[in-house]
């Protein structure tokens, strides 16, 4: 089993949807799926996949729902709507991991982890559990800064990095066929060797259908096979990087 964590430094950039985009897209390839919100305080997944209730096995351990395919557990399915999760972080980043390990998935291919933004208690706990990480992002100056965290943070915990999704990167005039950039500040990280695997356009049909249907699959599938693994930075250059991202 392969566990790929769908990060990112920044909220809004479009995670769940591409972490259930790309669960669905696998499954449909004939992999067996399995996704974990682990985005505690602030769970979607059971947005996008349906709000079945979780059941729990005589052995104590979570039965996943399952909807196209792919076997998934949320929070979502068990906090009442409207209502706030207000734990402690280490509550919070305990049933992240228990999500993942105290669920029967049975036999998987892969196992994607939808990550909350930023560094969280959640994130903090996970990111070294991850074999890879696809990293979202949108082409704005804000979402760069964010990303460049995420990837110094699995520079540091050692967490191979399989690429770049684009998302809302531009849109498609649907009278002419143009497409048009939203945003000046594009930017990638390929000077890092982390390749982007797929720019994605702004879709109006998602609040409709939830999930993006032709997810770039392929190029997700290459990419797995050569992660790039950022070599750990020595100390003091590490410091000198923290001083300059706190005094952004």
């Amino acid at each position: 089993m392969i566990k790929v964590g769908v990060v990112s430094g920044k909220g809004g950039v479009g995670k769940s949807t591409i972490s259930v985009s790309l669960a669905v897209a696998l499954a449909r390839r004939g992999f067996k799926v399995g996704l974990v919100d682990s985005d505690i305080t602030g769970p979607n997944v059971h947005d996008l996949l349906g709000r079945s209730e979780i059941e729990v096995s005589p052995n104590d351990k979570f039965i996943p729902s399952e909807s196209m395919g792919v076997k998934y557990v949320s929070v979502g399915q068990i906090a009442s709507d409207g209502l706030p999760v207000l734990w402690d972080p280490k509550d919070v980043a305990s049933a992240a991991r228990q999500l993942m390990e105290r669920t029967e998935w049975g036999d998987l291919d892969f196992l994607v982890v939808d990550f909350p933004p930023g560094f969280e208690a959640e994130t903090l706990e996970m990111l070294p559990l991850m074999d890879c990480v696809v990293i979202v992002t949108v082409p704005s100056a804000l979402s760069k800064s964010k990303v460049e965290r995420m990837v110094e943070a699995c520079r540091e915990y050692g967490v191979r990095i399989s690429g770049v999704v684009m998302n809302m990167a531009y849109f498609t005039c649907p009278t002419c066929g143009t497409k048009h950039r939203i945003f000046s500040e594009d930017h990638s990280f390929e000077d890092l060797g982390i390749p982007t695997i797929a720019e994605l356009p702004i879709m109006p049909e998602l609040s409709e259908k939830k999930i993006i249907n032709e997810f770039p699959v392929d190029p997700f599938l290459n990419a797995i096979k050569n992660p790039v693994l950022l070599r750990r930075r020595p100390k003091s250059i590490r410091r000198k990087i923290l001083e300059l991202m706190l005094r952004r």
